[in-house]
């Protein structure tokens, strides 16, 4: 599911390929050769390198945003995910890649921050549930509560969200 949740997402470049010919356009509008720029002092390497990701970033462009096709599978991969993972989360609880035993990154906040509206009452019962049963993170519970109230600006990051009691999304 995590895999398939950010399928379309993605931009259609990869990032780790475009950036070593943006870093050297940069480091040519800089004046510098790739010879002196290696002479450079790590601190003013790491702001050129800093920069470069910055410009790459501002113009990938998600693979749903460049072809609605793309758009309406991700949709559609969103509804089956949010359907499979209701339907594991009745039956065993809220899920933590730990729990799972999953070497790779998931996160289950992220499928239902993906949730169609459809099933938004759905979500939202859920979530309380798993709040009152404490196996729920506050930042976990912030985002996905976030995404059913239609996404106003988020004021917090995870890193206002302190450990708490409950917060056993990293450590079951």
């Amino acid at each position: 599911m995590a895999i398939s949740d950010q399928k379309y997402r993605g931009p259609s470049q990869k990032p780790l390929e475009v950036y070593p010919s943006v870093l050297d356009s940069l480091i040519k509008a800089k004046g510098y050769t790739k010879q002196t720029f290696e002479l450079l002092p790590e601190l003013e390497q790491g702001k050129l390198k800093h920069l470069a990701f910055k410009l790459l970033s501002r113009h990938l462009t998600p693979k749903m945003a460049e072809h609605k096709s793309y758009a309406k599978k991700q949709k559609r991969i969103d509804a089956a995910n949010t359907k499979k993972l209701i339907e594991i989360v009745l039956e065993h609880g809220w899920v933590t890649k730990n729990s799972l035993d999953c070497k790779g990154k998931f996160t289950t906040a992220l499928i239902f921050r993906h949730a169609p509206e459809k099933y938004r009452t759905q979500v939202r019962n859920l979530i309380e549930r798993e709040k009152e049963a404490q196996r729920i993170s506050a930042y976990e519970y912030y985002i996905i509560d976030n995404h059913l109230k239609g996404r106003p600006p988020l004021t917090k990051g995870r890193s206002d969200f302190p450990n708490q009691s409950w917060f056993l999304s990293d450590s079951r």
